[in-house]
């Protein structure tokens, strides 16, 4: 799928969405599936870059969903991880507004 461009990582990214809601809805928590999907589309560096590439806000909401995940008491995710998953995010909300390293907006 993280080859067909951004359709394709739309596609993943509402996925972890609607794992997000059935986790919800059926208190399913096994730790497996998020650690799972955490090693294939954040730890693995091919898939990240590609996915961030193809369609930033859906790599965004992937690491958005897995957090979520974690806040909902869905995931146990480990303090490392954990840690990353919030990092990634907070560089993917800068990317998307435009903001810079040096605190302000990009120029274009």
């Amino acid at each position: 799928m993280a080859a067909q461009g951004s359709g394709g990582a739309y596609e993943i990214s509402t996925r972890m969405t609607a794992l997000v809601g059935w986790g919800a809805t059926t208190n399913f928590s096994d730790n497996w599936v998020w650690d799972q999907a955490a090693e294939t589309y954040v730890n693995d560096e091919e898939m990240a870059a590609t996915l961030r590439k193809n369609n930033p806000q859906a790599f965004s909401n992937v690491l958005r969903r897995m957090i979520e995940a974690h806040g909902r008491g869905m995931w146990d995710a480990s303090p490392e991880l954990l840690a990353q998953l919030r990092g990634l995010y907070g560089e993917m909300d800068d990317e998307l507004e435009g903001v810079g390293s040096g605190g302000g907006k990009k120029k274009k």
